[in-house]
């Protein structure tokens, strides 16, 4: 998973829960601006190790970067009304930004979040406590303003001798089979039906062996090329020690 599929599943995951509001990234370019309920998302660095964790895929060598991407969410919203008692007529709002952005973090907790993250292969993290800035910032634009920060976690793969190729190159089996009989393959990780334990497989589950189809794509930048994917160097999975020295056979 790259870093945009990465913030644009969490930002879908947070419309799903503001269904009333607005749900927008920071620093884009030209973007409108939008009426209250209003809910940003500010991507930050990206954390990870200076080397991966290796393995081979169908005789392919695949990095795997554990990340975090952190996330502030800030929330602006004109508040709960409150009502003269004699006339009904709004005289005042109430601040809930805090109480708005606490529910959040209770949604982010949830079983169905979980679950949520289970499927995706990611986890969430709360990184610190809700905020609420509405007498720190000094602005009239909106009456109340919470924030909460959170650390988005997701793995990156490097596929290839030169790590360029894209992650659409691992094809899983979806089971079904060609008009030729033979088996279908698509990019994603079957999501599990079952749940296993230790080394436990049921005898009719059958192993899924993923291959690799290498397909590559130019960043914005510039940056690959496609002799850079199709690039190839030898690997091996074991290693045979010989006590007393090795011998030339």
């Amino acid at each position: 998973m790259r870093v945009g599929e990465a913030r644009e599943l969490f930002r879908q995951l947070t419309k799903e829960y503001f269904a009333g509001a607005t749900v927008a990234f920071t620093r884009q370019s030209r973007q409108p601006k939008a009426d209250l309920p209003l809910v940003t998302l500010t991507p930050g660095n990206v954390k990870r190790p200076n080397t991966p964790n290796y393995e081979t895929v169908n005789g392919t060598i695949v990095g795997n970067y554990l990340s975090r991407l952190t996330i502030t969410i800030d929330l602006f919203t004109h508040g709960s009304p409150i009502k003269d008692e004699d006339t009904g007529q709004i005289f005042a709002y109430e601040n809930t930004a805090l109480d708005d952005m606490l529910a959040f973090a209770d949604y982010l907790n949830s079983e169905h979040t979980v679950q949520w993250c289970d499927r995706k292969d990611v986890s969430i993290l709360i990184d610190g406590d809700a905020q609420d800035l509405t007498g720190i910032v000094n602005d009239t634009t909106y009456e109340y303003r919470s924030r909460l920060t959170v650390f988005f976690y997701f793995t990156q793969k490097a596929i290839g001798a030169a790590s360029v190729a894209s992650e659409a190159s691992i094809l899983y089996p979806t089971g079904e089979i060609d008009e030729f009989g033979e088996p279908i393959y698509a990019p994603g990780e079957p999501v599990e039906t079952e749940s296993v334990s230790g080394d436990f497989r049921d005898e009719t589950d059958e192993e899924v062996i993923p291959v690799v189809k290498t397909e590559f794509e130019q960043s914005s930048s510039g940056g690959g090329s496609k002799e850079l994917a199709d690039k190839q160097v030898g690997w091996f999975n074991e290693v045979e020690f010989t006590e007393g020295g090795s011998s030339n056979e």
